[in-house]
């Protein structure tokens, strides 16, 4: 595999644990991936405790800072309307670590291929990774495959801030997409990315979907970065949520 592509996860110690040594079985063995895998996790992660990650010489563990928000805003984010579904930012914490994908450190390689560390892989992943997007990030639409969904979904609609969100976004887009897997030419990151992901949560902080709500807006509408990951290659589907028959 070229030495310029790697395939990165984000994971505090508990995903690691319990999902790491299954999802590098997953890769090396089914997925034929014999390339860097990167590690982003906290500054404090033991990854010495998940043997998994000693015995691989190609694994690169970045440790990256906790991602911090104004009080007001840590406020605003935990007391969200989110319906019947829990509060993301108080149980799913740590996916706003997903903004270090974004971390200049990261331009060491040419093209990142991020997925979801719970996440299956069934095939051999290569005819995906030959497929580099080019100054453009690949997702996976949200709302695949009836394209029904609006990005208005991902924000708390009840709150005062959602009008102004509103009056300088699309929200009625159905082409958002879901942070699950994201493919990336890291010539979109710039020293200020990160940063401009963290001032542009303080700014709107009502994304009930933790970072994925925020990508959008910045990938999707200010810096129109974004392209469906292609559907299919051949026969087989690219990525799905749920398993599919066959």
């Amino acid at each position: 595999m070229n030495d310029h592509l790697a395939i990165a996860i984000v994971a505090d110690f508990k995903y690691l644990r319990k999902y790491f040594s299954k999802f590098l079985n997953q890769l090396r063995n089914i997925g034929n991936y014999s390339g860097t895998i990167i590690i982003i996790t906290s500054l404090f992660t033991p990854t010495f405790f998940v043997s998994s990650t000693l015995k691989d010489k190609k694994i690169k563990i970045i440790r990256c800072r906790k991602i911090k928000f104004t009080k007001k805003t840590e406020q605003i984010l935990n007391t969200l309307y989110t319906g019947s579904e829990p509060n993301r930012n108080k149980t799913k914490k740590f996916q706003w670590h997903k903004f270090n994908l974004f971390d200049t450190r990261l331009k060491n390689w040419n093209h990142i291929f991020y997925l979801d560390l719970n996440m299956n892989i069934h095939y051999d992943i290569n005819p995906i990774l030959k497929n580099k997007p080019i100054k453009k990030l690949f997702a996976r639409s949200d709302s695949y495959p009836e394209f029904e969904r609006k990005l208005s979904s991902q924000f708390d609609n009840k709150n005062k801030i959602y009008k102004d969100l509103e009056k300088n976004f699309n929200l009625d887009i159905t082409d958002y997409f879901q942070t699950g897997i994201l493919f990336f030419d890291t010539e979109i990151i710039t020293n200020n990315t990160k940063d401009e992901l963290i001032d542009l949560t303080i700014k709107y902080p009502i994304s009930i979907t933790n970072e994925q709500g925020i990508m959008n807006l910045y990938f999707n509408h200010i810096k129109k970065d974004f392209e469906q990951l292609p559907f299919k290659f051949g026969e087989m589907e690219a990525y799905f949520y749920w398993l599919v028959d066959g």
